[in-house]
Formats: structure tokens, C-alpha cells, sequence
């Protein structure tokens, strides 16, 4: 097979949310004599730095997310999005002679789907958020991409019931993570260190994107519990707004003082940190005694296989993708969403039982290390790749 070229979308080149981590991590790990990348980014930062530093030809453009919406105006404004992206995307295939389109989320994949087919190319639809109303507009997205790739059984789902033929398009490459790395990252500084928590304080945490969905103030009314039965602990929120569209920007950052205004409502204001959007998720959860994710909806969990394969043990939402990753009583804790009283009761349990939690740490980082690799991974989209492109469009 001669050299593919592949063009890979995102509509933002920032914060490194999960998306931007995993595709970084596909891309350092691919192999580049079968495969040559490039990537077309929204805007400039640390993803699109960290690509660029893995050898990737990085294009920046005004590639702004389309959205569900009924307003009209902002109808006619995603229209303009779309007729606009299509032509930057199209423009860029041409000039680098691109093979394949990869979006790597949904909220880019008109930008592959719609350029690959007027060019008569392939393209790849990355599916790493649940999608629960596909419409017409969803429907004609599958029938016209060449594969879609999703990142758990969970978000797979709704694409497989919505259409039988999108069956035998639809291919499953979970998240991986780079071990290695995560050890040298959460070597470099510490948490505790940073506000003066000493070794012995038990140190309770969440990371990643601050929004609703992710379920930070089920974590707040949990640690009211948990400080009723631990009056030592303390909490920690990392993470921030991850840019995306204005919409979604202003919702998040309206959700981040909601939080912060329910910690002071529920009295534990002083016990809790909240430390902004960090560089360092890794160093912050290195330095837990339990990683929480009580995510309302989470295709797989990446950040719950980072904390498994730095040996902390995780307490998360019974979910999604969690649901696959994380097997309740042998490599973590599962609770019903939503249901902070619970969370809370098996927060405590791992903070009181220490060979449990041991015990669940320990597999934990085993099950990263058989199932949930950056090799691992890696090898499983350049499989899908070779598959795809020896099927006729």
C-alpha cells in the first residue's frame, strides 16, 4: 500500500481535552511509512503545538463547530460555517493530495463528510461523544461517510439501531493511553505541594472539562457526605471551560460559578480547590487518594484509564462507556448517576478500607496495561484504515 495521506479535523488546536489527547497520542504512535498526517485545526495553542512537535503539517483555519439549533439566525450563521469550512477543507485537500478526511469529533464531521464526497475520497466520521438524536441530517452524514469510529460500544449503539447498514461501517477503537508519559508528567510537580496539603489529608478529586454533563456538582453535594464521614478530607475540581462554540463557552463558564456558588451553599466552600484548566491533570492525580468521575453521560472515560494506569483507584457513574472500562468491585467503584448520596458513601468507603482500595488500583493499571494502550489503540484505527480503504466507496 502506498503512502495514505490524511487530513485530521478539529475545531479547535487549545486546551487538550480528551479528543485533542487521544488524537495527539494516535498520531505520535502512527505508523508513517503506511501513513502521512496532516491536520487542519480551528486555532492555534497547545494541541496544535504538541501535533507540530510530533512532525504533523498543521494548517490553522476559522473552523468553528456547527450545532443543533432552531434559531433561525443562527441557522443562517452555521450555513455560512459550513459553505465556508467545506471550502478551506476542500481547498487544503487539493493542494496536499489527500487520500482521507478524519474528523475527530462530531462536531467537525460535516467538514469531512461533505468535502470527501465531492472529492470522491474517503473519510472518517470519529464518533467520541454519545449521540442521541441522529435526524436527517445525521442520517445523511452516515449514509455518506466511508467509516465511522467510535470509541466505546456505547457510543457505537445509536448509529448500529438507527440504520442496519451502518453496521458494517461502524468499527469500535477504544481510547489508549501512554503510560510512560503519564508517569513522567505526574512526576513533575505535585498538588499537594502547590496548597499545602499535607501527605496524610485525604485528597479527593475531579478532572477534566467543567460542564454539566460531566456532573462536577454531584461531586460537590458528595463531598458534603464524605466530609461528614472524613471531616479531614479535601476536594479537588481541575479543569475549565474547553473552547468549542460560543454557546457551549458561555454555558460551561455559567456552570463553573453555578458549582462554585453550590459549595458555598452547602458549606464546604473552604474544603474545596478549584484549580482552573491545568497542564498537569496527570501531576494533580498522581496525588489523589480517589479520582471521582460522576459523569451524567461519558462515551468512554479517558481520564478515569489515566488515573487506573497511575494506580489511583476511581469511584465513577455507572455510564456509557465507563460501563466498559470499569468493573465495579474489581478495578474501581460504580454508583448510579446523579446520585451524589451514593457517590459519596463509596468515596468514603475507599478512603476508610485502604487494602480495598489498593486492591482496586492495582487492577486497574492492569486492565489499562492489557486492554487500554496508545499502541493498542493506534493499531486498531491503522487496521481500520487498511479495511476502508480496500472497500469500494
Amino acid at each position: 500500500m502506498n503512502q495514505v495521506r490524511i487530513l485530521y479535523l478539529s475545531d479547535t488546536g487549545g486546551q487538550m481535552g480528551g479528543a485533542a489527547v487521544s488524537l495527539a497520542l494516535l498520531l505520535k504512535r502512527l505508523d508513517r511509512s503506511q501513513f502521512e498526517p496532516y491536520a487542519l485545526l480551528g486555532s492555534d495553542g497547545d494541541f496544535a503545538d504538541v501535533l507540530r512537535d510530533s512532525g504533523v503539517d498543521v494548517t490553522i483555519s476559522d473552523l468553528k463547530p456547527i450545532a443543533r439549533t432552531y434559531n433561525p439566525m443562527l441557522l443562517l450563521c452555521y450555513l455560512w460555517r459550513l459553505i465556508r469550512g467545506c471550502r478551506t477543507v476542500t481547498k487544503l485537500c487539493r493542494e496536499k493530495n489527500i487520500d482521507v478526511i478524519h474528523a475527530n469529533d462530531n462536531t467537525v464531521a460535516f467538514f469531512a463528510v461533505l468535502p470527501a464526497k465531492r472529492l470522491e475520497i474517503k473519510s472518517v466520521w470519529h464518533v467520541r461523544s454519545p449521540v442521541s438524536r441522529l435526524g436527517r441530517i445525521g442520517a445523511y452524514l452516515i449514509k455518506h461517510c466511508s467509516v465511522l469510529v467510535s470509541c466505546s460500544q456505547a457510543t457505537a449503539e445509536p448509529f448500529i439501531e438507527s440504520s442496519p447498514e451502518c453496521g458494517e461501517k461502524t468499527f469500535v477503537a477504544y481510547d489508549g493511553v501512554d503510560v510512560s508519559q503519564l508517569l513522567e508528567r505526574s512526576a513533575q510537580a505535585s498538588i499537594r505541594e502547590e496548597y499545602e496539603i499535607s501527605p496524610d489529608t485525604p485528597l479527593v478529586g475531579v478532572a477534566g472539562r467543567i460542564t454539566r454533563s460531566k456532573g462536577q456538582d454531584v461531586f460537590i453535594k458528595a463531598a458534603v457526605v464524605v466530609s461528614e464521614l472524613h471531616p479531614k478530607a479535601r476536594f479537588i475540581v481541575a479543569g475549565g471551560p474547553v473552547a468549542g462554540s460560543r454557546e457551549a463557552l458561555a454555558a460551561d463558564e455559567g456552570f463553573g460559578q453555578e458549582i462554585r456558588q453550590l459549595a458555598e451553599k452547602v458549606g464546604i466552600a473552604e474544603k474545596v480547590i478549584f484549580t482552573g484548566y491545568r497542564h498537569d491533570t496527570p501531576a494533580v492525580m498522581k496525588d489523589l487518594n480517589v479520582l471521582v468521575v460522576p459523569s451524567r453521560r461519558e462515551p468512554l472515560g479517558l481520564v478515569a484509564l489515566e488515573a487506573m494506569a497511575l494506580g489511583v483507584p476511581v469511584v465513577a457513574s455507572n455510564v456509557d462507556g465507563l460501563r466498559e472500562s470499569i468493573k465495579s468491585e474489581t478495578n474501581g467503584l460504580l454508583v448510579p448517576a446523579d446520585a451524589a448520596g451514593a457517590l459519596g458513601m463509596a468515596i468514603s468507603r475507599l478512603l476508610k478500607d485502604r487494602a480495598l482500595a489498593k486492591r482496586l488500583a492495582e487492577e486497574g493499571r492492569r486492565t489499562v496495561g492489557r486492554r487500554f494502550t496508545a499502541d493498542a489503540h493506534a493499531s486498531a484505527v491503522a487496521d481500520i484504515y487498511r479495511v476502508m480503504l480496500r472497500t469500494d466507496k
